[in-house]
């Protein structure tokens, strides 16, 4: 009996290293906000043309998870020399480390990305076949999107491009995505009208996120925003951003666009104004600081009323 014991507590060791390392290489806590965005743009077609089929959404989600994960593990992988050298990491930025402290190998990594993407890519297929002509095409673009941030030869982020491809994979892609799986057409005008405020929301957010990588970045020669332009003037950017934000957010509420729930947009401005005031104060009168976590938290916290708004509109929940 001690002996199963022993090779019990042995077995569940051995679990441990081997699951924790990929669980935390996966960063779950970022997939909440892309999944959100995704289901808007499949409720859009519900609500507009009362087309949705829950197969093809939860084949469409499983496919973007998977190329969500391929680009987060190619992160990991292609900036693995300014993760080596960047001492302000935290649950935001710099990486999990899993490859940075050896806990996950290179081979591993790449072996991850390549199964992940030719997995989305077959589910691609599938719904192609199936349901959706476009399908393969819509995921195809998904993965250029995903792994050009920082897979060579693009290496976006590394051109002062990285930015604005996260801006728009987390906001027009992934609710256009969501809207053209369900039907395929770009015609309608609700999925581009409330990826609007969701695109300046992230833009003006992930600037931010370069702010305690600086360092590390620049050693590395890695062009971020906050590298090419200098935490000042990236503040003024990002503060740019989020006023846009929140204008657009006010534009979609003064038209009705998503009805007696767009009034929640009024408390979305505040929490942009809020944000806008500790960047002011937080950084720009400080722009050395490197460890911004509380201001990153209510940063992301932000972006969320620009899918939860729509969200709850398209569910009829008020």
């Amino acid at each position: 009996m001690e002996m199963f014991i022993i090779l019990a507590k042995k077995l569940n060791k051995m679990n441990s290293n081997f699951l924790l390392p990929w669980i935390k290489i996966t960063r779950l806590q970022f997939y909440p906000m892309t999944w959100l965005a995704y289901t808007v743009g499949a409720l859009c077609s519900f609500k507009i043309l009362d087309n949705f089929n829950l197969t093809v959404y939860l084949l469409g989600y499983l496919a973007l998870f998977l190329i969500e994960f391929a680009t987060v593990v190619s992160n990991e992988y292609y900036d693995y020399e300014t993760d080596k050298i960047n001492n302000n990491f935290s649950p935001f930025t710099g990486g999990s480390r899993m490859i940075v402290e050896g806990k996950i190998t290179f081979n591993q990594a790449k072996s991850a990305i390549v199964v992940a993407i030719i997995f989305a890519l077959v589910l691609g297929f599938i719904l192609t076949i199936n349901y959706n002509v476009y399908a393969l095409l819509i995921l195809s673009i998904g993965s250029f999107l995903g792994l050009a941030y920082t897979v060579p030869p693009f290496k976006l982020s590394y051109r002062g491009l990285g930015e604005l491809d996260v801006g728009i994979t987390h906001s027009f892609y992934i609710i256009l995505a969501g809207f053209t799986l369900q039907t395929p057409t770009l015609n309608i005008t609700l999925p581009w009208i409330v990826s609007v405020p969701l695109f300046f929301s992230i833009f003006g957010v992930i600037i931010l996120g370069g702010f305690p990588d600086y360092e590390a970045d620049k050693n590395t020669d890695k062009r971020t925003l906050t590298v090419l332009f200098g935490k000042r003037n990236a503040s003024l950017i990002s503060i740019t951003s989020i006023l846009i934000s929140i204008v657009s957010s006010i534009f979609i509420l003064y038209f009705e666009i998503l009805g007696a729930i767009g009034n929640l947009f009024l408390i979305a401005s505040i929490h942009g104004l809020i944000l806008i005031y500790l960047l002011v104060t937080k950084v720009l009168k400080n722009s050395s600081k490197n460890r911004i976590d509380r201001l990153l938290q209510i940063s992301l916290s932000y972006i969320l009323w620009f899918t939860i708004v729509p969200l709850l509109y398209l569910l009829n929940i008020f």
